[in-house]
């Protein structure tokens, strides 16, 4: 650890303005500095910084302090990792400096992919074939300004150009293609990526980690339009976000964050203001990525195109974030606009006034995209189109809303509500009873009383949960103690054979053996468990066996509500069994609290 010399001494030499100024906008107000505070959302700048007393401070809500304590809160960085960034910045050595294992081990690889985008960046700006990508981006609504702000480069159309430039500056051929920017064959080394405009990808600490490359002057339409790194060491798309790094300050400062489609609507909204805009890169959207996320901001915005791909991953991105427990709106842009084609059309402050006051929440966003390239003049289409909106409709939370969306519907296919209701009822009927959203209803009750509360839990259902559970145990035995960890208070959930079975390969087979094999642990068994054990895997042959955390957690949320389930079934045979009022009323508030756990995960 650095001696209090030491940080007194990069305190000192640190430039307070200088670091404060990529995140404000600073203006001179006698001996110190003023602006817009990054930490919170204000019209008044309240955010004061002292370049005589190496101090920054929010009068607002408080935040601020010493050049360290700014890069912690700013970066959400440990103590250490701002110290070690500091002093390196003003030339400081600290007798035993902290540096993070992974920034030890991949400088060189980070450095070798920041020589690739300033070659890319290069032969944009100074080739006869980077004029013709200019005039693309230009074309597109982005300014040089953004262009260098973004990094953006140009894959030049020569085979190897990178690789003799990375092959020069001495790097190694094999950490080339291990970070995804060369290939080879049986003739010779060549780049993987050639003749498309390049989008740098940086990881959260604003390391560039691979590329998106953007398909811009070609007429072979069977070409993808756009081509990212595969995944490496240092880049997985599954948890990377597109400008994150740059918005993340914005994010912190707004309390919320913008998902869009892919990096040009990224460069749009941002360079009309919204920089607070992100995006995922060439997948779904991920779980990880919304914790990602969550550390910033629990408020999400998604403005994904309006068709029907981005309909459909707008909805599942709703369900991770809700799943994440981060609150989310929508935007759905006009006449399926993207946000350069709005801004392009309308200008930054037109596209800025109507993101903020066309937030649709789930209900309206479902409700509006199911009129999206309907003909409400064909009695077909008409008839489709009152079923979807049906199926929104019973899944809606009170009756309330219900009624008001059968009326909204009504208006919208000219129809009457009396008569939309009577079709509704009809439709309501056909709901498989376990699928129905019914009222909450707050009062003790058993499950008998109200039959349709009753989850229904098949054994076909469960088995596909501890079939998984049982395919990742298998892989590795700390795995398999982990995930034990995990569930041990909800093993109630087990089918009463297969807990047998668990219990067997965790305290008995696994506290003798470390590796798995499948023939030993069958001798630790009976016939009976051999058999289902045998039948088990049978009937998952030829599954992924890969360890997956997004997947653990639905298995145990799954748990946690069979185990509820279980629990209240003990309940209610302990409520008809007793004659004991307060007994009795001790364990109706028991399965009342139980239920309405089950109920508010519905809901979410």
């Amino acid at each position: 650890m650095a001696t209090q010399e030491e940080i007194t001494k990069i305190i000192e030499n640190t430039d307070m303005v200088e670091l404060v100024s990529p995140y404000v906008k600073l203006s001179k107000q006698g001996k110190n500095y003023k602006g817009l505070c990054p930490f919170h959302n204000e019209d008044t700048p309240s955010f004061v910084v002292s370049q005589e007393k190496h101090l920054a401070h929010c009068f607002g809500c408080g935040k601020g302090g010493n050049p360290i304590q700014f890069l912690m809160d700013i970066k959400l960085i440990s103590f250490n990792e701002a110290l070690t960034e500091l002093a390196k910045k003003n030339g400081v050595t600290i007798s035993n400096p902290y540096q993070k294992k992974q920034e030890k081990d991949y400088s060189l690889f980070y450095e070798m992919m920041q020589t690739a985008t300033k070659f890319y960046q290069q032969n944009l700006s100074m080739t006869k074939s980077g004029k013709k990508a200019l005039t693309y981006l230009h074309q597109r609504g982005l300014n040089d300004e953004m262009i260098q702000e973004f990094q953006i480069g140009l894959a030049p159309s020569s085979l190897d150009s990178l690789y003799k430039v990375l092959k020069d500056a001495n790097y190694l051929e094999l950490d080339m293609m291990d970070l995804g920017l060369v290939g080879t064959s049986d003739k010779g080394y060549y780049d993987l990526f050639s003749k498309r405009i390049m989008f740098p990808i940086c990881d959260e600490q604003g390391h560039v980690v691979g590329f998106s490359a953007r398909i811009f002057d070609n007429p072979d339409k069977t070409q993808p339009k756009y081509i990212n790194t595969r995944d490496t060491f240092l880049y997985h798309k599954g948890n990377i976000l597109y400008h994150l790094h740059q918005a993340k300050t914005e994010i912190l400062r707004k309390k919320r964050f913008i998902l869009h489609e892919g990096q040009m609507d990224v460069i749009a909204s941002t360079g009309a203001g919204l920089k607070e805009s992100v995006c995922s890169m060439g997948t779904a959207f991920t779980l990880e990525q919304a914790y990602l996320l969550k550390k910033y901001a629990t408020q999400a915005i998604i403005c994904y195109d309006g068709d029907k791909a981005g309909i459909a991953a707008s909805k599942k991105a709703i369900a991770i974030f809700k799943k994440a427990g981060i609150q989310v709106h929508l935007v759905l842009l006009p006449d399926g606009m993207d946000p350069d084609e709005y801004v392009a059309m309308y200008g930054k402050e037109a596209y800025v006034s109507y993101f903020e006051e066309h937030k649709l929440d789930e209900l309206e966003y479902n409700f509006a995209t199911a009129f999206l390239q309907k003909d409400l003049s064909d009695s077909v289409v008409v008839e489709t189109l009152k079923k979807e909106v049906f199926e929104q409709i019973q899944k809606m939370p009170s009756q309330t809303a219900k009624e008001k969306y059968l009326g909204r519907l009504a208006e919208k296919i000219n129809a009457s509500k009396s008569s939309l209701s009577l079709d509704y009822e009809a439709f309501y009927k056909t709901v498989p009873i376990q699928d129905r959203n019914e009222p909450y209803y707050d009062d003790f009750y058993l499950e008998e009383d109200i039959p349709h509360l009753k989850p229904i839990y098949e054994d076909k259902l469960k088995r596909n949960f501890e079939l998984r559970l049982f395919l990742y145990a298998r892989n590795s035995k700390t795995k398999a103690v982990e995930i034990d960890n995990k569930i041990f208070d909800y093993m109630d959930a087990f089918l009463p054979i297969n807990r047998e079975i668990w219990i067997t390969l965790i305290n008995h087979y696994y506290m003798k053996y470390e590796q798995f094999d499948d023939q030993l642990f069958c001798s630790f068994l009976t016939e009976e468990q051999k058999k289902v054990y045998l039948e088990n895997l049978e009937s998952v042959r030829g599954a992924v066996e890969e360890y997956n955390d997004s997947d653990l957690a639905c298995i145990i949320q799954k748990m946690k509500e069979l185990h509820i389930k279980v629990q209240n079934e003990t309940l209610t045979n302990q409520i008809k069994q007793t004659t004991d009022e307060k007994l009795k009323m001790k364990k109706l508030k028991e399965k009342y609290n139980n239920k309405k756990q089950t109920m508010i995960r519905r809901r979410k």
